[in-house]
């Protein structure tokens, strides 16, 4: 019996993320497969976000053989679990003969998923890594810079955002508390004077005007700097970051918390990690209200040349949320990107092979062209020396005439 080529997975659909990845895809009119370890869950997002178009079906991200059945039936899966299980999913998608895409790995597991590259090239399949906001968008916005290029000296990648929503729990995540550990208590990897180097967690904060406003934004472990300084080697780069502007009450909170020793993942005396049990905790908070008025903005400053003359390029864009069906503007930039592309993959319009990053595998033009239909628009100004800003909307095209 001949598999169906045309349905779209997306693993951990139950979550925010996957949320908003499983309605771009039904508002696309494309089949949309929920897996959720959560049956019930699962079910509901299939209802209220995929339609008609949606079916689900209970599966644990830690069980890949079971995870390769359940991918069995579908061209592509959309990885919107948390980044510890990218690997084993990705050896799912192998298994089960279908494209892959996620939405980041915190630098070093990306780099370790970039080594599945021959697997997949002999498979004849493609894995995009990292394909949401930042990473995903903030990629794709420096390609579509360093494409305008001749030379390429400096990647700086930005993420900021508001939130005006009211909570009940003491902490809001805009994304799982999990991540959101690891990035405030693991050291960032910088890439300076052409080398990568290990900075100390939540440092280099500097002060950037976003769209939103100026804030306070720090260095951040993030996989943009563990493929960007690579992609554009030949190009002369030499300095590369990643830096994010979060709430401050949540940095101190968080950060009396790591200092506790609660972040730690090694099993205690009784077997049972401090991490396990913090999580447990986050779990058992009131859970966010049904709409999240919230904010998240992205920019990239790219300098280069064009010939001898300096360039500066800044790309910006800001996600807002919806209220029908209900997605935060976090959920909206991070799964609605993943699911494009899985739509291009779809259609042949990607026709690369192997692991890639965004940068390397996406497209610009259409990426860019669909967030805009969903109010995400770009914004792209230029500075040169001596010369004020320039700005303009809109990116038809990836590369200079």
């Amino acid at each position: 019996m001949r598999r169906r080529r045309d349905v779209v997975a997306v693993l951990g659909g139950a979550g925010a993320m996957g949320r908003a990845a499983v309605h771009h895809l039904a508002v696309s009119r494309r089949r949309v497969l929920v897996l959720d370890a959560d049956a019930a869950a699962a079910r509901r997002t299939a209802r209220i976000y995929g339609g008609r178009s949606a079916r689900s079906a209970a599966v644990d991200a830690r069980d890949p053989k079971r995870l390769a059945r359940a991918l069995g039936g579908a061209a592509v899966v959309v990885h919107c679990a948390p980044y510890a299980f990218n690997l084993g999913v990705m050896q799912a998608a192998l298994e089960a003969g279908c494209h892959y895409v996620d939405l980041g790995g915190l630098f070093h597991t990306t780099r370790r998923q970039l080594r599945l590259d021959r697997e997949f090239q002999r498979a004849g399949l493609l894995a995009v890594l990292g394909m949401g906001s930042a990473p995903g968008i903030t990629n794709v916005m420096a390609r579509l810079a360093a494409d305008l290029l001749d030379g390429v000296r400096a990647i700086r990648v930005y993420n900021g955002g508001a939130d005006f929503t009211s909570y009940d729990a003491p902490l809001a995540f805009g994304f799982t508390p999990d991540t959101v550990l690891d990035e405030l208590s693991l050291p960032p990897m910088v890439f300076t004077r052409g080398r990568y180097r290990a900075v100390a967690p939540v440092s280099l904060g500097e002060d950037f005007e976003f769209d939103l406003g100026r804030q306070r934004v720090h260095a951040s472990l993030h996989s943009e700097v563990a493929t960007l300084p690579v992609t554009y080697r030949r190009k002369g780069i030499r300095e590369c970051s990643f830096k994010i502007a979060y709430d401050p009450v949540l940095i101190e909170r968080m950060k009396l918390l790591i200092d506790l020793g609660l972040a730690d993942t090694r099993p205690g005396p009784r077997g049972v990690a401090p991490r396990a049990v913090l999580l447990d905790c986050f779990r058992r908070m009131p859970p966010p209200p049904a709409f999240v008025n919230d904010r998240d903005s992205m920019a990239v400053v790219v300098e280069g040349r064009i010939g001898r003359r300096p360039v500066t390029l800044r790309l910006d864009l800001t996600a807002r949320p919806q209220r029908k069906p209900s997605l935060s503007a976090v959920a909206r930039d991070t799964g609605f990107p993943a699911a494009i592309v899985a739509g291009l993959i779809l259609d042949g319009a990607i026709a690369e092979r192997g692991v890639r990053p965004p940068e390397r595998a996406v497209p610009p033009g259409p990426l860019f062209a669909a967030l805009a239909a969903k109010g995400m628009k770009l914004k792209i100004t230029e500075t040169r020396p001596g010369r004020g800003g320039r700005s303009g909307r809109g990116t038809s095209s990836s590369s200079r005439r």
